[in-house]
This record gives C-alpha cells, structure tokens and sequence, in this order.
C-alpha cells in the first residue's frame, strides 16, 4: 500500500521517498492447491490456518477460478478455521467465514502457536498456506502435535522486474539523502539485499543503515530477519501496524531533533 504509507508519512511531516522491492508471484495453476481446496469442498479437511491476507485472498480466487468458491466458503464454515492476524482475517469476513482462533499482537509465529494450545491435533487433517518464505515453527508444531498437515504454497515473494527505482533509493541513502529506512514486512528484506549485493554495493548499504540512517521495522518478525541480516534496528513500534510504524517514526525524531 505504498500511496497509504506516503499519505501518512506526509500527515506526520515527512517527505515519503519509496521503491518497491518486492513482487508477487502467484502460483494459480498448482495442483497442490486445488486438491487441497478440493479436500476442503470434499470434507477431508479438519483445520485451515490462513497465515497472510495475500495468501487468504489467493486461496479465494483460486477456487473461483475451479467454480468452487462457494462450495468452499460454505466448507470452511464447518471447518476449524485459524487466522493469524487481522489481514488475512479481513479476507475471511469479507467471505462470511467465522474466524475460530486468532492470536493477540504481534501476531508472530510464537503466539499462533500459543493460540492454538487446547486443540486436540492428533491425527487432524490441516492445510496452511506458506508466508512466501521458510517457516519452521509451524510446522514443527504441527508435527509435534502429531498433526497430518500439509504446507500450501500460494505465492512468493520475487525481486521486482524493474530494479532502478530500488538502486536509486540505495544512491540517495548513501548520499546522506535518506533519514530513516522503514521496513513493513520481512521478504522485504532479504530482497533489498539480494538487489544491493548483485550491484555490488551491499556492505556500503550496511554501512549506511548502520550509521546516520535509523532503521525502522513494523514489528518483531521483520526486526528478528534484519538482526539476522547484520542490521540493527533503531525503532520498532508497540503494535504491528503501518500507522504504528509512521508514528514511531515520527516520535523517534522529536525526541533525536
């Protein structure tokens, strides 16, 4: 939602300078999908765990595309339904689907997990949908729990095919151009990264986040990848949202002026 995030880094005094380093690659024709779906119509699944609002939206327009959505809505009614967070449980309301678990913010792997405590998985058919990205602790849970699950790939998270845009934000932050860095999602990293290091200029980029540029990340999944990255993060907003993000921002500059 790059328009939304400039508009409220305006509201707060900012001057929004963007690039996008991440693209969506849906993956509509994989079978694994659609016999999960299939499976889902045919009552031969027990739980669904809906881990992104990107993945919820895509696992919709793919039944669709078979002519089975509502065959599918009306299935996942009967169905233990888990969203991880408030996106892809906006997707699930907007289908009539009741949301049995959900847990509290920040919405990381740790809580779902915790969330998930009292159901009975033994043995229970589940289906999730992937981040994009790896995911170990879910399904570790999901074995340890002795769960028959199966992981659902729906999209991934590819490189954009125009690169310039992100090379010429990479130029303005070394040139002392950018102050802060806002990160609002975890692919986003790893992406940025790949861009830099192909140019060559990965380490200088590094050396730019970690000197005068703060380095701002929506919550703590993101922030745990940047540390990993060797990057440190300066502000991390209380609640995982892009307004909280903006706002942390903002206030991390009143109190550094």
């Amino acid at each position: 939602m790059p328009d939304e995030m400039a508009s409220l880094i305006r509201r707060h005094g900012g001057v929004p300078v963007g690039a996008a380093v991440l693209q969506e690659h849906y993956l509509t024709d994989s079978p694994d999908v659609q016999q999960a779906i299939a499976d889902v119509c045919d009552g031969r699944v027990d739980a669904a765990i809906f881990l992104t609002g990107v993945g919820a939206n895509a696992m919709m327009g793919i039944a669709d595309s078979m002519s089975r959505l509502a065959e599918f809505e009306t299935a996942l009614r009967e169905t233990t339904v888990i969203a991880r967070s408030p996106k892809p449980a906006r997707i699930l309301r907007r289908h009539k689907i009741p949301i049995d678990i959900m847990p509290p913010e920040p919405y990381t792997s740790s809580d779902l997990t915790a969330a998930m405590a009292s159901l009975d998985l033994n043995g229970k058919r589940v289906i999730f949908q992937r981040y994009g990205g790896p995911d170990s602790e879910l399904p570790t849970y999901l074995r340890e729990r002795r769960a028959d699950y199966r992981e659902l790939t729906l999209y991934d998270w590819g490189l954009p095919n125009d690169t310039a845009p992100v090379l010429r934000l990479i130029d303005r932050i070394e040139q002392g151009e950018v102050d802060a860095l806002a990160f609002t999602s975890r692919p986003q990293v790893p992406n940025l990264l790949a861009i830099a290091e192909t140019a060559g200029r990965e380490e200088s980029l590094k050396r730019s986040l970690s000197g005068p540029v703060a380095v701002a990340s929506v919550g703590p999944v993101c922030t745990r990848k940047l540390v990993e990255s060797g990057i440190s993060v300066d502000i991390e907003p209380d609640h995982p949202h892009m307004g909280s993000l903006v706002m942390a921002v903002a206030e991390y500059f009143d109190t550094h002026s």
